[in-house]
């Protein structure tokens, strides 16, 4: 008699292995070896019971085991604060969907984590979306003019760096 057994579908390394039957589909009790292995591919060899099946044949089950994928993103921009959030893809570059939490902030830089969905053999990523301070120009204060005399233009560059322009027109 030869044990039969259904195969065990691929895991993802660490993923739970759940122990393999120790009767098979066509009524064969025994025990396996060796233990279970939840991190690297083993051969496992079942050993019938030798008082009940004096005749039944020792099998093998391949359980293969696989390394997780790390799902990869291209990288976001730097945002300003307040601005509309970008959409952070569900499905990485290498094919991996999932989800993202916690929910987008765009007034604060933050350290997002992307879940693989359920199913899929891949670890945990974290991107970071930096959110660049508001700044407000400053400006040296212009000097009252009286009424015809010349004004001269406007700096464009603030104190603090920023470029710009003035409207309405002088």
């Amino acid at each position: 008699i030869a044990a039969v057994f259904t195969q065990v579908a691929p895991i993802c390394s660490g993923q739970t292995l759940d122990p393999l039957p120790t009767t098979s589909t066509n009524g064969v009790t025994g025990t396996w070896a060796p233990a279970m292995n939840n991190t690297a591919t083993t051969t496992y060899t079942f050993t019938p019971n030798s008082i009940l099946f004096p005749c039944a044949s020792n099998q093998v089950l391949n359980v293969s085991v696989v390394n997780p994928t790390t799902p990869t993103f291209n990288a976001i921009t730097p945002i300003c604060f307040g601005t509309a959030a970008p959409t952070l893809p569900t499905t990485s570059t290498n094919g991996i969907t999932g989800t993202w939490s916690p929910a987008f902030n765009n007034q604060v830089t933050t350290t997002y984590t992307f879940t693989a969905n359920s199913g899929q053999c891949a670890l945990p990523t974290n991107m970071t979306v930096t959110v660049l301070p508001m700044l407000t120009p400053l400006f040296n204060q212009v000097n009252p003019i009286c009424p015809g005399d010349i004004l001269n233009p406007l700096p464009t560059t603030s104190l603090n760096g920023i470029i710009g322009t003035w409207t309405p027109a002088l």
